[in-house]
């Protein structure tokens, strides 16, 4: 529970936030906030935190959304400086989408739907550190649920090369998403907004090849089965 809930009367603010009217990233302002705070004391030492309730207004179509920031004394990192500073765990409402990054998930596994549905929420909201790891674990889905075999993700990428599934420009670019993926787990380097992209046009190739091609053609022809037996 909140210690004090306060609206704040005195905000000037403006922030890029991506809008689902425009379907692109667009400068926001902040037109309302209330905040909560919180304190708890503990053996050792104290603990604290806050949360902000901010109501955003494109600047290009006047579309409102909602984004509540949360921060926590113990969830930190520290700037090129060294300096200590808090790491805000913001969500936005509804869920930023936009054209340029889509899937087509028609018959796609559920638990890959919702690993991309992550991926794109922390896209879409500019949190390329995970997007980027997600975008690797999409990856390592794929090649888990077609039976690639390998001790390792570069082994069954080679594998699903190995089958016929992608060439080999495509296994090289998997190969740039593990690499980028790694990087961004275990010194959390971040793919550009560009690099993602590109990613996910070649994980949109493998969907339609190896989830919607086969179900849409088996489909057609049940279809074509059933017609021609009347």
């Amino acid at each position: 529970m909140f210690d004090t809930f306060k609206r704040n009367v005195e905000i000037e603010s403006r922030k890029r936030l991506q809008c689902n009217d425009c379907r692109r990233q667009t400068i926001h302002t902040l037109e309302a906030q209330c905040v909560g705070n919180w304190n708890e004391e503990q053996q050792y030492a104290s603990i604290y935190g806050w949360t902000n309730f901010s109501l955003y207004r494109c600047g290009a179509c006047d579309e409102v959304c909602f984004e509540k920031a949360s921060y926590f004394s113990e969830l930190y990192d520290h700037d090129s400086e060294g300096n200590q500073r808090l790491i805000p765990n913001e969500i936005q409402y509804p869920a930023p989408s936009s054209a340029d990054f889509a899937f087509d998930t028609d018959f796609t596994p559920t638990d890959l739907n919702e690993l991309i549905e992550e991926m794109l929420y922390a896209l879409a909201g500019s949190k390329l550190k995970l997007a980027t790891v997600a975008l690797r674990m999409v990856v390592e889905f794929i090649v888990n649920d077609t039976k690639c075999a390998g001790r390792n993700l570069q082994r069954r990428i080679d594998d699903l090369h190995a089958k016929g599934h992608v060439d080999e420009v495509q296994v090289k670019l998997l190969h740039k998403i593990r690499e980028k993926g790694n990087a961004g787990a275990h010194e959390r380097i971040a793919m550009t907004r560009n690099e993602m992209v590109a990613g996910i046009s070649i994980i949109n190739l493998l969907l339609e090849k190896l989830y919607n091609a086969p179900a849409r053609q088996a489909d057609v022809i049940k279809k074509a089965n059933q017609a021609f037996k009347q």
